[in-house]
């Protein structure tokens, strides 16, 4: 269980934080709005305000990361007013992650437990735990919060330069997202600088987002996203109760 939590909690802020994407195309993703006509809204701001477009209600999404032969794919369904999510991929195992309001579900084959799934409070979660920063949608902006520039190319698409060092600066102080993004930046070789691409659909919703951070040690990071089915509803049910064991007090130590 300790050598999953950082794959996990990595997982699942590259699927939650928005900081990670797909390389955009030109057609649109699926259930989303045609790609707009020009923007009227300035890039940079027209950025910016897709990822809380697309986060303010129910949605769908898939997502990756990828360094050099290591890969994390993950897709599924949220609703991040209601603190409803239901994810599922590789990470680089088969992993499923379960959310309802303050409690989380795990499924993986690294789980020590005796039953399929662990039940985790994230109550009993340190301010500064990633996995509970990794559950946190509304305080996350990732990588799109320290956008510096931005230019729209034609058909909802846009190229632009983000900074790390100001994405740490205008992210939420809770749940450890400043200090995570913190951490990338010194990974990075030059946090100032991360080119990205995004595509927005025709209600100004991000449904798309890539971009490589080049890295001291671990080679390029790539991370690419996908978010469509706006506003479709959203279930989520527990595990069955036989298949379900709570997280141990312990534990928590190390989430």
């Amino acid at each position: 269980m300790r050598r999953l939590i950082p794959t996990l909690s990595i997982a699942l802020a590259v699927a939650l934080v928005g900081g990670c994407g797909t390389k955009s195309d030109d057609s649109a993703a699926p259930g989303a709005s045609a790609a707009p006509a020009p923007s009227t809204v300035e890039p940079v701001a027209a950025v910016k305000q897709g990822m809380d477009r697309s986060l303010a209600g129910t949605l769908s999404m898939q997502a990756s990361v990828k360094a050099g032969n290591q890969s994390i794919t993950l897709g599924g369904k949220m609703d991040p007013v209601a603190k409803a999510i239901q994810i599922s991929g590789k990470a680089p195992e088969p992993i499923e992650v379960r959310l309802i309001g303050n409690t989380a579900y795990i499924k993986s084959e690294s789980m020590e437990g005796e039953k399929p799934w662990m039940k985790i409070d994230l109550g009993k979660l340190k301010p500064t735990s990633t996995l509970r920063q990794s559950f946190d949608l509304k305080s996350q902006t990732g990588l799109v919060g320290g956008t510096v520039s931005a230019q729209e190319v034609g058909g909802g698409r846009y190229t632009g330069i983000a900074d790390l060092n100001k994405a740490a600066e205008a992210a939420s102080t809770e749940a450890g997202m400043r200090e995570g993004l913190q951490s990338t930046a010194k990974l990075a070789k030059d946090p100032t600088a991360v080119p990205f691409e995004a595509t927005l659909d025709a209600d100004g919703r991000l449904t798309a987002l890539s971009y490589t951070i080049a890295t001291k040690s671990l080679g390029d990071l790539v991370t690419e996203m996908k978010m469509s089915d706006f506003g479709k509803p959203v279930t989520v049910e527990a595990p069955p109760a036989g298949e379900t064991e709570a997280a141990a007090d312990e534990m928590y130590a190390f989430l």
